[in-house]
């Protein structure tokens, strides 16, 4: 099932499906920024690349790829997905990025959580949402917990970022 949207409003951003378009030197150079993509697995990335990995979202009916915009200036500030989508046993798997650094500890993460996880239980039909953070990333913790997700399971020692081993913590949000 392939899901068609115009836009997911909320207070200060929308969420709108991205497209090849979106693909900018902006965007790129968060995917290749160290402050960045500390917590992500993808370190770096080429706009060919990128064209690329949209252009398989959009196709890929088990994803809902969107990007996150100010609704005063409609600036691409990140993105935030639901993949994979287990449509069966109507659970999705939630991943977030706020790429512009502008924007970070100002609630937008937790606003665009909101929007995605209201439209995943309302509109999608899911029941479940889940994530995987590093326990590292306090800041992306407490706003999945404001959001009302909970830890389901601690695995110890088995991030690895640079020479250190974090616990991974698997958290879950119900409908």
């Amino acid at each position: 099932m392939k899901i068609k949207i115009k836009k997911i409003i909320g207070e200060r951003i929308y969420l709108k499906l991205l497209e090849e378009s979106n693909v900018t030197r902006e965007y790129c150079d968060w995917l290749n920024d160290p402050a960045v993509n500390k917590y992500l697995t993808t370190k770096e990335s080429t706009i060919d690349e990128l064209r690329q990995y949209i252009k398989k979202q959009v196709q890929d009916p088990n994803s809902f790829f969107v990007g996150i915009f100010e609704k005063t200036n409609d600036l691409h500030i990140g993105n935030i997905k639901l993949e994979p989508i287990d449509w069966k046993n109507k659970k999705a798997v939630f991943g977030i990025l706020i790429g512009n650094k502008s924007y970070w500890n100002k609630g937008i993460g937790t606003e665009a959580t909101k929007l995605i996880c209201d439209y995943a239980f309302k509109k999608m039909g899911m029941e479940k949402v889940e994530l995987g953070v590093i326990a590292s990333n306090i800041p992306a913790i407490k706003s999945y917990e404001k959001v009302g997700f909970k830890v389901d399971k601690i695995e110890k020692n088995v991030i690895r970022q640079g020479d250190k081993l974090f616990d991974k913590i698997e958290m879950s949000i119900k409908k």
